[in-house]
């Protein structure tokens, strides 16, 4: 059922790699997909056409010193989705084979990818509507206040629903002092996300060294850490990461890549755009 009242049926295609198909109630967009190329590719485009059409870590900082980890860790990544269509090749030495028609290489897949899945779904809630209201987070409904987000809601279905949990949700945060009334509108605490994201974590940390008897870390940027990856939390502000040593644990944002070292021990260095994971290095969360 959509914001509009009315029920939607879509073909969305074939799942990716690292998609999986959201649970009933789950809250979400549909967009058609596009064939477009992206700014990673036309970074890729610059660093093959000053090397012969060749691509790598090395090279990329060669051309961009300042580049962090996480930034090139984007760029391989969206190769490593290429090469599983071979429309690019992998190297012994970890570099990579674009050619110096990269960008159009880079089309013919996004085309592809649109053929195979026509719409992209997004999440916006892996949480039901009802437990939005009360939820101590970063919410969907706290970024569509924020935004003001409130045309095209219809007045009766799922519309409806959205405009109470809307006004319930406005309520709670000016109970909470994130919000107060002026004028006949709300005005809203600035950096309500993150304070409502802090919230959340400081309680699901609290929560899980009562029953583990470990102590939670928080980590910043400029820390390293490793650990062994125990799962992912859905939590009302998104989905994190639960890494555990022997007597500390942290959290940090979810990524696909780690459920294939569920378990595992897993290392990262914590940057400003995100953390670049690798597995298998040594232990300990340090700065």
């Amino acid at each position: 059922m959509g914001v509009d009242g009315l029920a939607h049926y879509a073909e969305v295609g074939a799942l990716g790699a690292n998609e999986e198909l959201p649970a009933r109630n789950t809250i979400l967009e549909l967009r058609p997909r596009s064939a477009q190329l992206r700014p990673v590719d036309r970074t890729i485009a610059e660093v093959a056409a000053a090397n012969d059409g060749f691509y790598s870590e090395r090279l990329h900082r060669e051309l961009d010193p300042q580049a962090s980890a996480e930034y090139i860790g984007t760029h391989v990544r969206r190769l490593e989705a290429m090469r599983r269509q071979g429309t690019v090749s992998r190297l012994a030495d970890g570099g990579w084979k674009v050619g110096q028609d990269y960008l159009d290489r880079a089309f013919r897949y996004e085309e592809l990818e649109r053929s195979r899945n026509p719409l992209r779904v997004a999440v916006l809630s892996w949480q039901r509507l009802e437990e939005l209201p009360q939820a101590v987070g970063a919410t969907w409904l706290d970024r569509k206040l924020l935004a003001r987000e409130s045309d095209g809601l219809a007045p009766t279905g799922f519309g409806a629903e959205v405009e109470t949990a809307l006004r319930a949700r406005r309520q709670w945060l000016i109970e909470q002092g994130l919000a107060r009334e002026e004028g006949g509108r709300a005005r809203y605490a600035r950096n309500t996300l993150h304070i409502l994201e802090e919230r959340e974590l400081a309680k699901t940390a609290a929560d899980i060294s009562a029953r583990t008897g470990l102590e939670y870390r928080n980590v910043r940027a400029g820390d390293s850490l490793s650990g062994i990856y125990k799962r992912m939390l859905t939590l009302s502000s998104g989905r994190y990461a639960l890494i555990e040593q022997s007597r500390e644990f942290v959290l940090v944002p979810w990524r696909p890549v780690l459920e294939r070292a569920r378990g595992q021990l897993v290392s990262g260095s914590v940057g400003g755009e995100g953390i670049s994971w690798s597995i298998g290095m040594r232990r300990g969360i340090g700065r």
